[in-house]
């Protein structure tokens, strides 16, 4: 009888997993190649149900317990007010986006990002060529002023050092 109830409960329909909202822009930012116990490197992500999630990670690592992931959630009024800024930033994007700089600083921190326009993801390079930089700081800008406050912070003090 026990074997029957098993055989029926893996033949059941498993249930339906919530989706996760899609994802609309992101930014993050590194120390640069530093030896492990100084390195770090966060991203944030903005998605469509108004969620924000920040990973952090320290010391190279890819996982707990030297990453730690924080998520917050943007009011209505934020949520438009973002949109309403950065759609018109990132619409003329789709058709000439921002070239890399091809001979980039080496060494040091730096900061990037990404916008979805029409479903498709625009990389904000960290060195953008001198005729992109102000277009690609702007939405940086943006998306920094519009992340959650202190949300990078407490991934930062969560995530355990090497």
């Amino acid at each position: 009888m026990k074997r029957l109830a098993v055989i029926l409960a893996l033949l059941a329909p498993a249930p339906v997993m919530a989706e996760e909202a899609s994802p609309f822009a992101g930014w993050g930012e590194s120390s640069g190649s530093l030896p492990p116990e100084y390195a770090w490197e966060y991203s944030v992500t903005f998605r469509e149900d108004r969620s924000v999630t920040v990973e952090y990670c320290k010391g190279y690592a890819n996982e707990a317990p030297g990453c730690a992931t924080v998520s917050r959630r943007l009011s209505k009024a934020q949520f438009a007010e973002l949109h309403a800024a950065l759609d018109p930033l990132a619409a003329p994007m789709a058709e000439n986006p921002p070239q890399p700089d091809p001979d980039p600083p080496i060494g040091g921190g730096a900061a990037w990002g990404w916008v979805n326009v029409a479903g498709e993801d625009i990389r904000l390079p960290a060195f953008p060529v001198d005729q992109d930089q102000a277009r690609v700081k702007a939405v940086l800008a943006l998306l920094q002023d519009h992340t959650p406050k202190n949300a990078v912070a407490t991934a930062e003090r969560r995530a355990k050092a090497p």
